[in-house]
Parts: structure tokens; sequence; C-alpha cells
């Protein structure tokens, strides 16, 4: 089953980078304005950093994620 993985609201993100070092899979750090964002070939629309849709596999990573992020900005859910 795949997974819907959302960051919202993303410009909250403080970019300490946990969701980075937790799982590199999914996100990444933008060079534009240091936030985390959605690796490209999950996303559903390539100019929207802040959605994609991720494999069975990677859904533990990405829960891990969000549930370690300070500020709760990442949301995993059954697409």
């Amino acid at each position: 089953m795949p997974y819907k993985v959302r960051i919202d609201p993303r410009d909250t993100c403080i970019s300490d980078m946990v969701c980075v070092s937790i799982c590199g899979e999914v996100f990444e750090m933008n060079d534009d304005d240091g936030k985390s964002h959605i690796k490209a070939e999950f996303r559903t629309d390539p100019n929207n950093l802040a959605e994609g849709v991720i494999p069975d596999d990677l859904k533990d990573c990405a829960q891990e994620a969000a549930d370690s992020c300070p500020v709760n900005i990442i949301h995993v859910e059954p697409a």
C-alpha cells in the first residue's frame, strides 16, 4: 500500500535535519530555503516540495521521522 507524506505547514520547518537523518530516503534539505522537502522521485507534483507518495517499504522510516519532528509538521497516512 502506498502512503502519502506531507510536510505541513512546510514554512514552519526549523531545519534541524532530524527527518533527513532518520529517513534520508524520503526527505532532503532544500538548497534555496534550507527547509526539508520530499525528494523529487516521490512528489505527486514536481512543484510541490511538501507532498508525495512513498512505497510501503519506506513507511516506517517516514513515520519515525514524523514522530521525531520537533515541530510536528510531517504527516504519514494511507494514500
